[in-house]
Parts: C-alpha cells; structure tokens; sequence
C-alpha cells in the first residue's frame, strides 16, 4: 500500500498523472497540452553559426529561451477537407480554389485540407469555438515534451515510415504516421501549419517569458512544421517560415487550439 502511494504521489508531481486524467477531458478530436515550461527555439550552434555565414533568415530560430505556457487543448490531427466542408456547408465561406465547382475532391476526404489563406483558417477555428496556435504553443506542443529534440520523434534523421516529406505527391491522409508523445499526428511534414503570429526576425531576443503572443503587427505570418515539398531542414520543431496572409498554396494547411481549464491543467 505504501509503494502504491508513493508511485501515485510520484505521477502527480511529475505531471504524469495530470496528462492522462486531461487527456480524458479533451474535446473531441484533441489532446491535452499541459501547462509547464520548455526551451523554444534551436538549442545547438552550427559552424556557420559562429562564423556568421548562415543568412540571417536561417539564425531566427535562436537565441533558445525558456517559456512557460498555460495548458490548452490542440487538434490531433490537421483540419481536413471533410471537416472544412461541413464549414462552408454551414457558413457559405469560400472553397480552396483546387475544389472543382465548389466539391471536396473524391477520395480525398481526409486528407488535410489546402489552399486556405490566415484568415480561411482563423474563421473555420473561431466557427469551430477555437483558435489558431501561437508560435509558442505550437513549438511546445510539436515537441511532445521532449527536450532539445530535432523533430517530433526525437533527433532520428526523417524518413519516410515517419512523417511525409521532400516529396511531388502532395499531402496524404492525416494520422498516416505515427504520433509524438502528447499524442498529435503529422507535426512534420504533410502541409506546413499556420500560427496566429506576427513573424520579426529578432523576437525571440524579447520574446516574454509566459505566454508569448508575437509580434503586435507585421508583414508576415508564421507558419511551422514544414510539409510534403520541404526537406529534412524544414520539417524540424524549431524551423521558422512566413508568408503573407493571403497566401494559398497546396502546401500549407492548420489545425486548431482551445483553452483548457485550470483544473485540467493542475500540476
């Protein structure tokens, strides 16, 4: 009885305990990122780090700095086409231009869903009653709480019986690939995801500490997680990317967060 208590008292002071009982309280189709801290951004120097020959576009994943986050609940997997159907169905939005006369194409139902500009996606997340992901939230999150990895699975190179990549296919269904550890799917690779911030190349030199938000304004939005045309480089949790807020392209998907409460996210 006395070694029971303390595994169980063990499993709450790690978190352990936390993760599996919010997990169950999960909205349907999500997962429980916990409250807690982590190091974003990259944790490792290159050569060419040191030297100051990497572009400066390829150094604004550093300096690594630690954050703390409140808990919230993330899609597992990214919005598909089916799912954005039932939302142009119900609102009247406008279809991905690749939907011939306005249809989901055939056999394509749960592939993640394209060719949706910032604005498509925040309004099929607020519609949903979420929102889009902070940088913050999804570095966090595409880690799995894991520690100064490389990719969603660890520091593994990528290969093809783990995320999809580097590829003239396109993207395939979602949930193809095995799932990092809190339980989300496709976080490298398939369609890069939009983020709700602004992107600057030097914020993380300022970044607050919790809950960052990004930038107050800008030209670009960031989008993480590198998809089907990208190479390995790309594809790590830390890779930054932006574009403009209407860019529609066959690469670039989303999926959505939520809140949690503090009950679920007691640690």
């Amino acid at each position: 009885m006395l070694l029971c208590r303390v595994l169980l008292l063990s499993l709450i002071a790690s978190g352990a305990f936390a993760d599996e009982v919010g997990s169950q309280d999960a909205p349907a189709g999500m997962v429980l990122i916990p409250a807690g801290e982590f190091t974003m951004g990259r944790t490792f120097e290159t050569t060419d780090d040191k030297r100051g020959m990497r572009p400066l576009v390829l150094r604004d994943d550093r300096p690594a700095h630690v954050l703390r986050l409140g808990a919230y609940f993330m899609d597992a997997h990214e919005v598909t086409q089916a799912e954005y159907a039932e939302f142009v169905q119900a609102t009247g939005h406008r279809t991905p231009y690749h939907w011939v006369n306005g249809v989901t194409p055939e056999g394509k139902q749960n592939h993640p869903v394209h060719n949706v500009d910032w604005q498509d996606a925040g309004s099929y997340c607020a519609w949903r009653g979420k929102r889009l992901p902070t940088e913050a939230e999804w570095e966090r999150a595409a880690r799995g709480g894991e520690e100064g990895k490389r990719y969603p699975w660890g520091d593994d190179k990528p290969d093809r019986q783990r995320a999809l990549f580097n590829t003239p296919s396109g993207p395939g269904p979602v949930g193809s690939y095995p799932s990092n550890p809190f339980g989300l799917y496709d976080m490298a690779g398939s369609v890069s995801e939009w983020c709700s911030d602004w992107f600057e190349r030097t914020y993380y030199e300022r970044s607050p500490k919790d809950n960052p938000q990004g930038p107050t304004e800008g030209m670009y939005k960031i989008i993480r997680g590198g998809s089907w045309a990208d190479g390995p480089q790309r594809i790590s949790v830390f890779f930054r990317n932006w574009v403009r807020t209407n860019q529609r392209t066959p690469n670039l998907g989303f999926r959505c967060v939520q809140d949690a409460p503090q009950t679920s996210a007691a640690q």
